[in-house]
């Protein structure tokens, strides 16, 4: 089996001859994490090195958190890998456990950061944020597997602690009575007003579905308007199946579409800027480590 992201680093780690060990919980590592953090002590010195190893493999970092200091990957076999990483002058003793290393008395060796230090860092992370939350966009028709890859990452990303809103720009159905233009109009503004509320508030829109198809067989001074308006998107998924598959899993419900809406829906993505298409052909576990990768990329800013 191809070494996991963990086991990577304690090679790369005892390759250079970082000084490092695991300061906390450590004796399901490196096949697992467990549910947990990966709490690494590293002298000071040898910090550089082992931020390009961190770097090299792909952790994204998440700011004002110090003293610690957090890096996130997801990774295909762990999830979602979150070092927690102290800088310390000189190492205390360590010994050889597995493929990394330990405290020589197996005792953890505690944070201590304080209740007020952590409520400065959670302070200056929201000014951090401040007008500058992310919108993360999901698109794709009915059937493409749009609606079960989002609620994934948010599974898969729900231990970083950014605050997250999940926004929905489809207007339900009021029993079998499709939903009127207006009743569109006023759904979708409430949305974008939601996303403008969480851009100022520095947290992170993840949108089930957007306004690329707002009015886009009508009204075209209205939707380049909504389009200017909107917040632009950080990020925009748009989830590619076949029409077949589409068609298949939306076989017997209401409002399947024909392959000629279909084809007309992808010509719309297909002219969205810097869309990241998403093959749900795939299994999704597939997918979610680009996915969450990604996202990791744009937000952790």
């Amino acid at each position: 089996m191809a070494k996991n992201t963990l086991e990577k680093i304690f090679y790369e780690f005892n390759k250079n001859r970082i000084k490092y060990c695991i300061r906390g919980k450590y004796r399901h590592l490196p096949k697992t994490l467990n549910g947990g953090d990966v709490d690494t002590l590293i002298e000071r010195k040898d910090f550089p090195q082992a931020l390009k190893i961190i770097r090299k493999l792909g952790f994204k970092f998440y700011p004002h958190t110090d003293p610690n200091l957090f890096y996130f990957y997801y990774d295909f076999q762990l999830g979602l890998v979150h070092l927690d990483i102290l800088l310390i002058e000189k190492m205390v003793p360590i010994k050889k456990h597995k493929t990394f290393f330990i405290p020589a008395d197996e005792k953890p060796i505690p944070n201590r950061k304080n209740f007020l230090w952590k409520i400065k860092t959670s302070i200056m992370r929201k000014l951090h944020y401040l007008f500058r939350g992310p919108v993360i966009v999901f698109e794709g028709p009915d059937g493409s597997g749009k609606s079960s890859n989002l609620r994934e990452v948010l599974e898969a990303i729900k231990r970083i602690k950014l605050k997250k809103d999940k926004v929905h720009f489809a207007t339900p159905f009021k029993g079998n009575r499709k939903p009127s233009s207006l009743d569109r109009l006023i759904s979708r503004t409430r949305s974008l007003l939601r996303v403008y509320k969480n851009k100022i508030l520095g947290r992170v829109s993840i949108t089930d579905r957007y306004i690329y198809l707002t009015f886009r067989k009508s009204n075209p001074l209205l939707r380049k308007l909504l389009r200017f308006l909107a917040p632009k998107p950080t990020l925009v998924f748009v989830m590619k199946a076949s029409i077949k598959t589409i068609r298949r899993r939306k076989k017997g419900q209401r409002d399947n579409l024909s392959p000629e809406e279909l084809r007309e829906l992808y010509r719309v993505y297909d002219s969205i800027p810097r869309a990241k298409f998403i093959d749900t052909e795939k299994p999704i576990k597939e997918n979610l480590g680009t996915m969450v990768n990604l996202m990791l990329e744009k937000t952790l800013i």
